[in-house]
């Protein structure tokens, strides 16, 4: 398995979907702010014009038509006019009726912005590291993208879509939202093209991607540090501090987490008996399958597969 394969087998445990929040036609000296929202992942697309999106404790960030920000965690964050302008929160201007049929109407003036607006939901009970060391705010813009010609074409796409306006158009910008953000997670590089840091760059370690895919691999295997170095082709020393200074958590905590995330997502996906899950996720009995999964999410296995399928 290479990176590009566990970065896959990480979203789809995920389960992210993508979803349209609105349109919004914001003219003159708007200033709107979104209130927190847990773990989601927002979108901003700037369809027409020019606007600021701000959060908390970070400078301003102009975006310009076709750029696209991406809030991955939820923050509370404010789209205005002009740095600095007093925010009205949205669900203020949400009670006055300013959201009809899917437009968000907002301000007078001449100038303003258009922007599509949406979010990717995921397993909010799931802590990855791919997810937890993203920066707070990714912009992408077309300009930046001329060698990037995938991004380029699902960004266009988008904007294209937006306009189109027609049957279908929100269930694919749906789908774009989430190919973006995967998109966007795999580019989040370094100006000198060398990853940041985080998991992707765990990923682009020649060593630690060796590892990580043997636990992709084979999430039932009795890993060990020794054997998981060996993999690496490392010291079980070096392995271990390098695992934990980049994934930002060690290797076995990592193979346990990621154990009960695959755990989480077959019990939703799949009819497979209780003890074949264990199984796969490395544990020898339902009992001990049953008390780690209980430890770390508040619920038995059987309960939270009776829930999640309901829901």
């Amino acid at each position: 398995m290479d990176k590009d394969d566990i970065l896959s087998d990480v979203f789809s445990t995920l389960r992210i979907d993508g979803e349209l929040y609105f349109r919004a036609v914001l003219a003159g000296d708007f200033s709107v702010e979104l209130p927190a929202e847990h773990r989601r992942i927002r979108f901003h697309l700037v369809h027409r014009g020019r606007c600021w999106i701000g959060l908390s404790g970070a400078e301003p960030t102009p975006l310009s038509e076709g750029d696209l920000a991406i809030v991955p965690n939820g923050a509370a964050q404010i789209l205005s006019a002009d740095p600095g302008t007093t925010a009205r929160p949205l669900p203020e201007i949400l009670a006055t009726g300013a959201l009809s049929d899917g437009v968000l109407t907002y301000g007078a003036g001449d100038r303003g912005a258009t922007l599509v607006c949406g979010y990717c939901r995921f397993d909010e009970a799931i802590d990855h590291p791919l997810l937890t060391n993203l920066p707070a705010l990714l912009v992408l813009r077309p300009s930046d993208l001329g060698a990037e010609p995938w991004t380029t074409a699902a960004l266009n796409l988008l904007t294209l879509e937006a306009d189109l306006d027609a049957q279908g158009t929100t269930g694919i910008l749906g789908r774009l939202l989430e190919i973006i953000f995967i998109q966007a997670v795999r580019r989040s590089v370094a100006a000198n093209g060398r990853p940041a840091g985080g998991f992707v760059a765990a990923l682009a370690d020649t060593h630690l991607s060796r590892a990580l895919a043997a636990v992709h691999r084979a999430p039932e295997k009795d890993w060990t540090i020794a054997s998981l170095a060996a993999e690496a082709g490392m010291s079980r020393a070096q392995f271990a501090a390098r695992f934990a200074s980049m994934v930002g958590m060690a290797p076995i905590g990592y193979l346990t987490a990621w154990r009960l995330m695959k755990a989480r997502t077959l019990l939703v996906t799949s009819d497979l008996a209780m003890i074949e899950i264990a199984e796969r996720c490395g544990y020898a009995s339902v009992p001990s399958f049953s008390r780690r999964f209980t430890k770390a999410f508040g619920m038995g296995p059987g309960t939270f597969r009776r829930t999640a399928k309901t829901v």
